[in-house]
């Protein structure tokens, strides 16, 4: 028996691949989090329906939300992450020597651990890195009860927005 998993764009339009195997399929408190894997993107994370992340692709996302912004302040010595359970973007900004903190505020730790165990590649930083912290809760209150200017840098890596 073949198993497809199908990405709804729009109701005309989907983008469906062949799973090879499934490896993880379940809900949180705060969404239904698939871990799949596929012969064309291999493993890869879908959250309520919608593809996050492939470990064939992941880094271009995660370079391009980290790299660029590190790059215009060569100084950046405390970042704060928004969302970003996969740790990919934590593992790109732990990449500058000039980093000393990264809080991570993520909603959801299932997600964070599934990660760690199924994306090894993508969340290595957030299993071997010192100046990660991670916070599991409410992004926008953390930032909301932040002291002005304690970030140089504050990235948001959430899921794409509906509605």
């Amino acid at each position: 028996m073949e198993m497809w998993f199908s990405e709804l764009h729009t109701s005309n339009v989907k983008l469906s691949m062949r799973i090879e195997k499934q490896l993880f399929s379940g809900n949180s408190d705060c969404q239904r989090i698939d871990v799949l894997e596929s012969v064309e993107f291999g493993k890869f994370l879908a959250l309520d329906g919608d593809i996050l992340f492939s470990e064939k692709d992941e880094f271009i996302y995660h370079e391009m939300i980290s790299n660029v912004p590190m790059a215009v302040n060569p100084d950046i010595k405390k970042v704060l992450i928004i969302g970003g359970g996969d740790g990919g973007t934590a593992r790109e900004v732990c990449r500058f020597k000039t980093v000393e903190q990264v809080d991570m505020v993520e909603i959801d730790e299932r997600v964070v651990r599934l990660c760690q165990k199924y994306f090894p590649q993508t969340a290595c930083a957030l299993d071997n890195d010192p100046r990660i912290n991670l916070i599991f809760g409410d992004g926008l209150k953390f930032v909301q009860d932040a002291p002005e200017g304690a970030y140089d840098l504050i990235l948001v890596d959430s899921t794409d927005p509906l509605g």
